[in-house]
């Protein structure tokens, strides 16, 4: 399970309230993902297995399956999802979704939490609401209803797309009426007409069971829509495009829920050319092509493809970037190698373009076909590093170990830093201490008067006691002198603290704007802690009588205590 890295109290009061507030779930997961998640939430994509007080389990279904869990250690907030947003300890949009799940149930539960306590002149609790609204007569409800309805036009909407639930034609017109944007959308109103789409997902939803057809039928159409809405309109919070992708999920599905069908290659294919979001990728929808699908969907793509003009240079998204990649989808999907290399060698202007043949060459396993290419890809192109690194790969695995040292070497001295030093000492294997020192050697030669990249190449190797030395002798940038302090805190306290204080004369040198101020103060007060107040005093003196105008300078150092 993944931590975060602030810590976060749970709250008193009821379940619901163990569990982050929307403003904390932004603050986590991000504007653009929060959203995402509202809409999945809106679409039931949740199925909780386990709710308990700030903590709970279950799956988030969407064209795969992904179990996650959340749960509040007593400090942090711990979770885990396994989908790919997530993979490196982001707060996915799933999460988001489960967690709104989890605080509807604990609101609608067996009333075994307290009660939540509100201000007198805070609005009824939405149970207190319902409870309310389950008391009145049927027709009284319908009159305030269809009066909200008649002062609400998007409640209008609603109602229209509730009444032609059970009847597909009325409910595509009603869909129509729900999609109509009205023009531009601005970034406030993309987010509402957003939410507003939430219930046309939990429609199609609920149809998905009963008739997958016809939902697929309805998915096309609002697809269609909802591309040309997307295209005009600013979905900066990314609210339309988790709608996109909740919509293009239930699509994949209900194409799955169907029979292959050779028709669904034209309408998937014309969908696509509508779609320059990549929102409908072929692998989700390849084994509901079928053979014969499969084989329509090919010819039309293909057919496509070829009739694209040559490239021209430099053109990275010019009229044929949609065709190739939809080209390139369809030759991974089928497996057809001969088709992939027509796609990915069409444009090799690029070494970044060489880099894509030469990974599939090894994808497909074509070892000795990707040695030669690398080696005619780094002979066109020798300063690109990602090159290199392949070619001294290729080499290894021939067996050619040897060359391929050498070109970790000339990667290496080309582009000095982390990476080029890792994989310099991989190829070095036991020879590395001498190739280790003939690196650093080399990127001294280099030098102006800093010795910034070496002493950031010895902490990455761990060795500080060598940076430290450098950094004595040495001018430095003041973020990798920074770092070296950090490390330096509890093993020498008295090095580090000179090293802040040395930080801190540098800042103060270039003190111009009030941004710059914070730094200063920081860089001082980490100096107070480490060293005699001797010798760091005379020089806050210095700083307090050249800038005792800066009224906000002194207010921060007054209140770091300095």
């Amino acid at each position: 399970m993944t931590q975060n890295r602030e810590s976060s109290q749970a709250a008193n009061g009821t379940m619901s309230d163990h569990f982050p507030d929307d403003a904390r779930l932004i603050e986590l997961a991000g504007t653009a993902a929060f959203e995402r998640g509202r809409a999945y939430h809106a679409a039931g994509r949740v199925a909780l297995s386990l709710v308990a007080e700030a903590a709970l389990a279950g799956e988030a279904h969407g064209t795969e399956t992904y179990r996650l869990r959340l749960a509040h250690d007593g400090s942090d907030w711990l979770w885990d999802c396994d989908c790919p947003a997530a993979a490196d300890g982001a707060f996915c949009k799933h999460l988001v979704a489960a967690v709104l799940t989890a605080r509807d149930e604990a609101e609608d539960g067996d009333g075994t939490a307290a009660p939540k306590k509100k201000p007198a002149s805070a609005s009824v609790r939405k149970g207190e609401l319902l409870a309310f609204l389950h008391a009145q007569p049927a027709a009284r409800l319908a009159g305030w209803l269809h009066a909200l309805a008649q002062e609400d036009g998007n409640v209008e909407k609603r109602l229209l797309l509730y009444h032609a639930a059970e009847q597909p034609e009325a409910l595509k017109a009603a869909l129509a009426k729900l999609l109509n944007a009205g023009g531009f959308l601005d970034y406030r109103r993309a987010i509402d007409y957003a939410r507003r789409l939430g219930a046309a997902i939990e429609l199609l939803q609920d149809m998905l069971s009963r008739d997958p057809d016809e939902c697929r039928v309805l998915c096309e159409y609002a697809l269609g829509r909802l591309f040309k809405v997307y295209g005009n309109s600013d979905d900066s919070a990314g609210a339309i495009g988790g709608v996109m992708e909740a919509l293009a999920e239930l699509y994949a599905q209900a194409c799955a829920a169907t029979q292959p069908c050779k028709g669904l290659a034209k309408t998937l294919h014309a969908l696509q050319g509508k779609d320059g979001w990549g929102v409908l990728s072929l692998a989700g929808y390849w084994k509901a092509l079928g053979a014969q699908g499969q084989a329509e969907y090919g010819r039309l793509v293909v057919a496509e493809f070829e009739k694209l003009p040559a490239p021209k240079a430099g053109e990275h998204f010019g009229e044929g970037f949609e065709v190739c990649r939809r080209t390139e989808e369809l030759a991974r999907c089928a497996g057809d190698f001969e088709l992939l290399q027509r796609v990915l060698r069409r444009d090799l202007s690029q070494a970044y373009q060489y880099f894509r043949v030469l990974e599939s060459l090894r994808e497909f396993g074509r070892a000795r076909e990707a040695l030669a290419w690398a080696e005619t890809a780094v002979k066109r192109f020798p300063d690109d590093g990602r090159l290199r690194a392949l070619l001294s790969e290729c080499l290894a695995e021939a067996g050619m170990n040897d060359e391929a040292l050498e070109q970790a070497w000339l990667r290496f001295h080309r582009h000095p830093g982390d990476d080029e030093w890792d994989a310099l000492k991989r190829m070095a294997g036991k020879t590395w201490p001498h190739w280790r020192q003939r690196a650093l050697d080399d990127v001294a030669a280099y030098e102006r008067g800093h010795a910034t990249v070496r002493i950031d190449l010895l902490l990455h190797d761990g060795d500080v006691a060598a940076a430290t030395s450098l950094a004595h002798d040495h001018a430095v940038m003041p973020q990798v002198l920074h770092v070296l302090a950090q490390r330096l805190r509890r093993s020498d306290p008295a090095t580090a603290g000179a090293f802040y204080l040395r930080l801190a004369r540098q800042q103060a040198e270039k003190l111009g704007y009030a941004n710059e101020y914070p730094r200063l103060v920081a860089y001082l007060k980490d100096a107070s802690k480490l060293l005699p107040a001797t010798q760091w005093q005379p020089f806050l003196a210095t700083v307090r009588a050249q800038h005792a105008r800066k009224t906000k300078l002194m207010g921060l150092l007054a209140q770091a205590g300095l």
